[in-house]
């Protein structure tokens, strides 16, 4: 027989209030810890990359993602540090926990910890990178790390294609015209690799949807024809959702026809006898 152990909680405090003797007001502090600690929590990891911060669309809706129970962590490159210090950084984004330093094993790990990547920011010299397979910097490992394991990841902000922008004008700080070509083509890849991008005010439903399994509202839904990008509606199933199933001990999984099982939730599949009914 399962207990709920919120209901097992509020009945041990209202015995140790009787035995106690306890004030109401210490009873309150107690049922709001008791609230605290059985609010449940989700891991999400950030990336922020280039010299410009987030803008405060994003910025309000990475507050909002942590207001539901996200636990944020954010690894930046080195050009975000700069421009935006630890201090600046907490003092904007609020509850953050910042991944400095990582080697080659902890970015391997990474895909293990967080179910999701969510970049607020995304440089050029980022995108490049991480269309070329470079490994000098974490943030195009991290990215290409997300998008091998077959991950979702989300981007805060239009790519140029989006804007309907001619690929000649001068819309990368006067880069030459081959340059800004290998940029639009950056972008494209990456979308046709399964980033989704989104609009800074739409992060927050973005990673809810992900991350939750929720439908878009019906006005976005109809708005979406207009921008019509293919990737973006793909759901992944991971190692993640095959390890929930085993401890909930189901033996067969139900793939919709829109998502993607990656490679690693399939090896998992089989080792552990469930079957996905694609």
């Amino acid at each position: 027989m399962k207990h709920d152990p919120r209901r097992v909680l509020e009945i041990l405090l209202d015995e140790l209030a009787q035995a106690l003797g306890l004030s109401p007001e210490a009873v309150a502090r107690c049922r709001r810890q008791i609230e605290e600690m059985l609010r449940p929590r989700w891991s999400v990891l950030f990336l922020a990359t280039g010299d410009e911060p987030p803008s405060e669309a994003a910025i309000e809706s990475f507050r909002a993602l942590t207001a539901l129970g996200i636990e944020a962590s954010l690894i930046r490159s080195h050009s975000f540090a700069q421009a935006w210090p630890t201090q600046t950084l907490r003092a904007r984004l609020g509850a953050v926990s910042i991944l400095d330093n990582l080697d080659a094993d902890r970015i391997r790990g990474l895909t293990e910890c967080f179910p999701m990547l969510c970049v607020l920011t995304l440089s050029s010299n980022t995108v490049v990178k991480t269309i070329l397979g470079l490994r000098d910097a974490a943030a195009p490992r991290v990215l290409r790390r997300f998008l091998e394991r077959g991950r979702p990841v989300i981007v805060a902000g239009v790519p140029p294609q989006r804007l309907a922008l001619d690929e000649s004008a001068t819309v990368f700080w006067g880069l030459p015209l081959a340059m800004r070509q290998w940029l639009f083509e950056g972008y494209r890849t990456l979308e046709q690799w399964g980033v989704e991008f989104v609009e800074d005010e739409r992060l927050t439903e973005a990673v809810r949807r992900r991350l939750f399994g929720l439908p878009s509202p019906p006005d976005r839904a109809t708005n979406r024809s207009e921008n019509p990008v293919g990737p973006s509606a793909r759901v992944f199933l991971t190692a993640d959702d095959v390890r929930a199933a085993r401890a909930q001990g189901e033996r067969q999984i139900k793939v919709s026809r829109n998502a993607t099982v990656t490679d690693e939730a399939r090896e998992f599949a089989r080792r552990w006898g469930i079957q996905l009914l694609e």
